[in-house]
């Protein structure tokens, strides 16, 4: 029977069964702190001394995070902790870290390639090989700080703690790191536009949604795409930085302002159920908040009087399915298509009843 928490007063014997059960959980965990060189680690790793687990993950770090871990530790920055096990085999369990140890030991192999590095620029480019002699020394001697579970640790609870690792803490999302780490006056110009409420009547988002700030997540992909969607590679959040990089000194706040109210107008106009996939939805992907603002934003820019009248032949087809659905989304290729397929439909729609 669950007992009332608001109500129940506790008494001295459920304190004393509540520190009987944490002792006796405490005790099921025993571990210890070392500091091992990078060298070392991935000298291990690539002899087979450290043991992967079926419950971990597969190295799926794109470069992208690769890349940066690398950048961070040359650039003196904390990693987070690596968690192994001791066995009964004398190998060494990774109970947490198998994609940063896999990282280290494609850079120190030469199998990975620096590229997209924010402050180290000067060694996009290069492989392990080529960093200055120093470096290669230091980055080699680095220590990592490990805690290393003894092998008394039973495997639940090795997992448990691989579980709570991974799941516990709550990822800042994009908006929210992107507002720490960029201020200036264009970072303030996109938080103003992502309070405009008729945003939200376009394209709705959940309450979750809005406080970890999708809105002006929606308003950065509106004006990186708008702009440069051309000159898209790979990676959203890279390209969406580099873009507040580049324009933060140059933007028209004045122009950039009415190109947005106007595609919200044009939206708010012609397309019924604003954004969302059905009447019953109530949120809005970020694919198809990017076809649709940005190819009505591309089409006004052609002909600012243009009006639609046959939406739904295109905007229900299978062909604009295909390119809004999330799997292969983010390709050069996909976004050019999917931006290009609204814009070219909303012109096509205009000439043909002129």
């Amino acid at each position: 029977m669950t007992r009332d928490v608001k109500s129940h007063e506790i008494t001295p014997q459920e304190i004393k069964v509540a520190e009987n059960q944490i002792l006796e959980q405490q005790s099921r965990v025993d571990y210890d702190i070392r500091d091992f060189p990078i060298a070392f680690i991935v000298e291990n790793f690539d002899k087979g001394e450290y043991f992967v687990p079926e419950y971990q993950r597969e190295y799926v770090w794109s470069n992208e995070y690769k890349v940066r871990l690398i950048e961070s530790l040359l650039l003196g920055l904390p990693i987070p902790l690596i968690f192994l096990s001791d066995t009964e085999t004398g190998e060494l369990e990774i109970v947490d870290g198998v994609q940063r140890i896999s990282t280290l030991s494609s850079f120190v192999n030469n199998e990975l390639r620096l590229e997209g590095l924010k402050k180290l620029t000067s060694i996009n480019g290069f492989y392990f090989k080529n960093l200055p002699p120093s470096q290669q020394r230091k980055l080699n001697s680095k220590s990592l700080r490990v805690i290393v579970l003894r092998s008394n640790t039973k495997e639940d609870i090795r997992k448990e703690l691989f579980n709570r690792l991974n799941t516990s803490s709550l990822k800042a999302s994009d908006s929210e790191v992107r507002k720490g780490s960029y201020g200036g006056d264009f970072m303030d110009f996109v938080i103003r536009l992502a309070s405009n409420p008729k945003l939200l009547e376009v394209a709705p988002i959940s309450e979750k949604q809005l406080k970890r700030q999708e809105n002006i997540e929606f308003v950065l992909r509106f004006f990186a795409y708008s702009n440069n969607y051309k000159n898209f590679k790979h990676g959203v959040q890279s390209f969406i930085d580099e873009y507040i990089e580049d324009v933060e000194s140059s933007f028209n706040e004045e122009v950039m302002e009415n190109e947005f109210n106007s595609m919200l107008e044009f939206a708010l106009k012609y397309f019924p159920i604003g954004f969302r996939k059905t009447k019953r939805s109530k949120t809005t992907p970020r694919v198809r908040f990017e076809s649709l603002s940005v190819g009505i934003n591309l089409a006004l820019r052609k002909n600012e009087t243009l009006v639609p009248y046959e939406l739904n032949t295109w905007l229900e087809s299978d062909e604009f399915k295909r390119l809004t659905t999330s799997d292969g989304s983010n390709s050069k290729t996909r976004v050019a298509n999917r931006i290009e397929f609204v814009r070219d439909n909303l012109l096509d729609e205009a000439r043909k009843w002129q």
